[in-house]
């Protein structure tokens, strides 16, 4: 087959459409303030502000890749562009807190259909192995910068426009990306591709929200009892339907008969688990940084810097080692790494946040690209693209779950540690807001005790970090196979198109 001339271009574009995906994970976490002061948001609605993003994301890939093959890549690629670009504009001047979260659902339904479709379009228009790699790895740089430059770039919006210029600047690249895409990239459907599961996935996208969102009610102590019991009942139902359906079906969208291979499960375990308590813990720092320390957006961000860079030096580098030391010693060694920074913030506090986070960076860089290459040597050849869809799931709930179980245990230790009117300490933000509407020394005696309080509840974030990072430290080192792994043919994507 002659290769694409316009290929290179091609895979700028389709990348380009990718890194907004990426950045809307962790944009708005230093928009927390302004959320919570321009909308009024209560931490319980900037939770679902922050999570409801990648909890649909993770049950709505579930069909996007099936609808890709039957419809075509280029044809999915273009309405996930559409949706994803009208969202954001929708987002950027949404006036309130819940047609925020909708519009949130919409970007992830345009998210979750870009994904998919740009790695498969860079599969099968980079004909040649050694030059696909090389594509399939600026993807990959992409996926993993986005995250990363997501708090700098919300930083530096909101130094100077208001925080819906973090949405707003995706709908410029959304149409470029159209303009090029649409003449240049042939569609290529596949009728007799899987059949599509709609319902299925439905039962375990609204399993993992009902679930989600009664961890969060308990956690925080308020609403409606009967209500919060309801959505936990009900999310576990769905969720074992969902469950019950795939193991039984001869062509699951998520073959989950992958998890009695030992290896793959213990891939899974390190990819949800770290991501749980990387994302618990950004979300908690940036707001520890603007509330208590005073810092910038821009300048909370650039706090954050050290982390990625070391994240993205420790991935292949954990590849070059994993055949020296094997799964379960680098694995110790790098959640031991990461433990080591959380116990650090512990010691000393926001003095020794720069070493902290290049520890974390190594560790959590380390263990995620292990997580990729345990799964995805585990699983079968003819199940490869199974496991590449586990795979992106899994990170998706390590997401949306850091953010709900560390966003309660904040908002929970906050008020136990408040030393103020209750009625004036549902959240930092709301205590500042009060604050600075009291003004004088009263005024400043309740900032100070907002202030006393959230670093309390910080301590107990990172306590929650280091235990989840030492029980999943021993896990590996009781489980964890000794041998190193090597990569299959086939690493990303449902199949190979």
């Amino acid at each position: 087959m002659t290769a694409d001339p316009r290929r290179w271009l091609i895979l700028a574009t389709v990348t380009l459409s990718f890194l907004p995906v990426t950045l809307d994970s962790t944009v708005l976490y230093l928009a927390i303030p302004a959320l919570t002061l321009d909308l009024g948001a209560t931490a319980t609605e900037i939770l679902w502000i922050m999570d409801i993003y990648p909890l649909t994301m993770a049950g709505l890939v579930l069909v996007s890749g099936p609808m890709g093959d039957r419809f075509g890549q280029r044809n999915l690629l273009l309405t996930g562009l559409a949706l994803f670009g009208a969202a954001s504009g929708f987002a950027a001047f949404a006036p309130t807190p819940a047609l925020l979260i909708a519009a949130r659902i919409g970007l992830a339904l345009g998210g979750c259909m870009i994904i998919p479709s740009t790695l498969a379009l860079v599969r099968r228009i980079f004909t040649d192995p050694r030059e696909r790699g090389i594509a399939i790895g600026v993807w990959s740089a992409v996926a993993s910068a986005g995250s990363a430059l997501g708090p700098v770039v919300g930083g530096l919006l909101l130094e100077h426009f208001w925080w819906g210029a973090a949405f707003l600047v995706n709908v410029p690249i959304t149409l470029f990306a159209i303009a090029v895409i649409a003449p240049m990239v042939r569609n290529e459907p596949q009728p007799e591709s899987v059949p599509l599961q709609p319902l299925t996935a439905l039962a375990g996208i609204l399993g993992l929200i009902g679930v989600v969102y009664a961890i969060k009610e308990i956690a925080r102590g308020g609403g409606d009892p009967a209500l919060t019991g309801a959505a936990g009942a009900l999310g576990v139902v769905l969720l074992g339907v969902f469950v019950r359906r795939q193991l039984r079906s001869p062509a699951p969208m998520l073959d989950l008969r992958l998890f009695r291979l030992r290896r793959f499960s213990i891939g899974v375990l390190m990819a949800i688990g770290p991501v749980m308590v990387l994302i618990g813990f950004a979300l908690a720092i940036v707001q520890q940084m603007q509330f208590v320390d005073g810092l910038s957006p821009l300048a909370a961000g650039l706090v954050i810097v050290p982390l990625d860079v070391a994240a993205a030096v420790a991935g292949p580098a954990s590849g070059y080692l994993l055949t020296r030391l094997g799964i379960r010693a680098l694995g110790v060694g790098a959640l031991a790494l990461a433990g080591l920074g959380y116990a650090l913030l512990l010691g000393f506090g926001m003095a020794g946040v720069g070493a902290a986070m290049v520890l974390l960076g190594l560790g959590h860089g380390a263990i995620m690209s292990m997580a990729t290459t345990s799964m995805m040597s585990a699983a079968p050849a003819d199940r490869a693209g199974a496991a590449a869809a586990i795979e992106s799931v899994s990170y998706e709930v390590g997401t949306g779950l850091g953010v709900a179980i560390f966003g309660s245990v904040l908002g929970v230790a906050y008020l136990v540690a408040f030393q103020g009117p209750t009625e004036l300490g549902a959240s930092i933000g709301a205590t500042l807001a009060a604050a600075e509407a009291l003004g004088g020394t009263a005024g400043e005696a309740l900032a100070e005790a907002g202030r006393a309080a959230f670093g309390e509840a910080f301590r107990a974030a990172l306590w929650l970090a280091l235990g989840t990072i030492v029980l999943v430290a021993l896990v590996v080192l009781r489980h964890g196979p000794r041998a190193a792994v090597e990569m299959p043919t086939i690493a990303l994507g449902k199949r190979a198109p």
